[in-house]
């Protein structure tokens, strides 16, 4: 078994080191919120909703999954 050792100079690390902190200013800011932010986040709509949340049985949602069945549904757009 043979163990391989790190044999980088100063000089090396340093580069390497600047390498490093170059990317990371030209990552910034990062084009992707941090997927935690943190905190009391609430999810779901707002409780003073003006209108109730369809149903199963609400016509609407019967007429959409009748439109996916049949593969009428509008297809979402991908970027």
């Amino acid at each position: 078994m043979s163990v391989k050792h790190d044999k980088k100079t100063p000089a090396m690390k340093k580069m390497l080191d600047e390498k490093v902190d170059q990317q990371m200013e030209d990552s910034f800011p990062a084009s992707d919120p941090p997927s935690f932010s943190g905190g009391k986040h609430i999810v779901g709509a707002p409780k003073e909703r003006e209108s109730d949340a369809p149903t199963a049985d609400h016509p609407a949602v019967k007429a959409a999954e009748k439109k996916v069945k049949r593969g009428d549904a509008a297809v979402p757009h991908t970027y």
